[in-house]
């Protein structure tokens, strides 16, 4: 049996199968009130929770953000594989006095490699590149002992998503809420 509350405009669900014990709606309310700073506590306590799960979800994102990047720093193989293109780049280009000599290349370039293909069409350089590591710089190839240490490809997509402007606007929320809600 819902009832509504006259100034809440709540719905109450009342068990007509159980007995009240005593306390009604009214009189718990009357109860809270009696509480001395009642209103200021209950603000502390929300801001408290909400504060709370605001850091935690900030403290989450830096987390995997930081594992993500070490990760990749630390990798060995990483490097090898980024050397690699690098190399392989340099030769492909090597007719050319000011392309064949880089220092570097941008990252946006590595989801390309799937796109350069040789001349008979057959092989792609990431395949290359896969099979040139496999065969040459990967001693363990083919046994229990080869790996090639990723973070899981979940966190690099967390870790992508990562916005430092929403990170900043999130914390500096968080700062600032304090000050104005109790």
């Amino acid at each position: 049996m819902p009832t509504s509350g006259p100034a809440w405009g709540c719905t109450i669900q009342r068990n007509p199968n159980t007995r009240a014990q005593g306390i009604t709606f009214h009189k718990f309310l009357y109860e809270l009130s009696q509480i001395p700073d009642f209103s200021g506590r209950a603000c502390c306590i929300i801001f408290q929770s909400v504060f709370i799960d605001g850091i935690a979800s900030i403290q989450s994102k830096l987390n995997t953000l930081f594992s993500v990047c070490k990760a990749l720093l630390e990798s060995d193989s990483v490097r090898e594989v980024m050397g690699l293109v690098l190399a392989l780049g340099n030769h492909m280009n090597g007719g050319s006095r000011t392309r064949g000599q880089a220092d570097g290349y941008s990252l946006e370039i590595l989801p390309k490699l799937k796109d350069v293909k040789s001349r008979d069409n057959r092989i792609s350089l990431m395949d290359y590149v896969v099979s040139y590591y496999l065969h040459n710089v990967d001693k363990n190839a083919g046994t229990d002992k080869s790996m090639f240490l990723l973070p899981e490809p979940q966190d690099v997509f967390l870790a992508a998503q990562v916005k430092f402007d929403d990170l900043n606007s999130d914390s500096e929320t968080a700062r600032t809420r304090s000050d104005k809600d109790c």
